[in-house]
């Protein structure tokens, strides 16, 4: 009798499932993807605050871009460069002429 005792008690302690270790176990697991988790959600969150700073910056740089291209067709205008060519007593040219060839030439190797 003391034999078939000591059987069922071997079987009971095998097949018994360690909840204690498997609970420890899923705790410290929740506990560390909990904190990757956050680890990445941080990281996300502080490159979206970044990206909202470029953006607002390449739209400032774009305005100040079209201001200074108007800038830049507003003193090359006409009414802006006659006044200046007055002063700067230059001659106005009068007769131009042309070379013409009369007859083709064409480079022979």
């Amino acid at each position: 009798m003391i034999h078939s005792r000591q059987i069922k008690k071997q079987r009971q302690t095998a097949s018994s499932f360690p909840w204690k270790a498997a609970s420890v176990f899923l705790s410290v697991s929740c506990v560390v993807f909990g904190v990757i988790y956050l680890v990445g959600m941080n990281d996300l969150i502080v490159k979206g605050f970044a990206l909202k700073d470029l953006k607002s910056q390449v739209n400032m740089l774009a305005q100040e871009n079209q201001d200074l291209q108007a800038k830049a067709l507003t003193l090359q205008s006409y009414a802006v460069l006659s006044p200046r060519l007055q002063g700067l007593n230059m001659v106005q040219v009068e007769d131009v002429a042309y070379f013409i060839p009369q007859t083709p030439i064409v480079a022979k190797k």
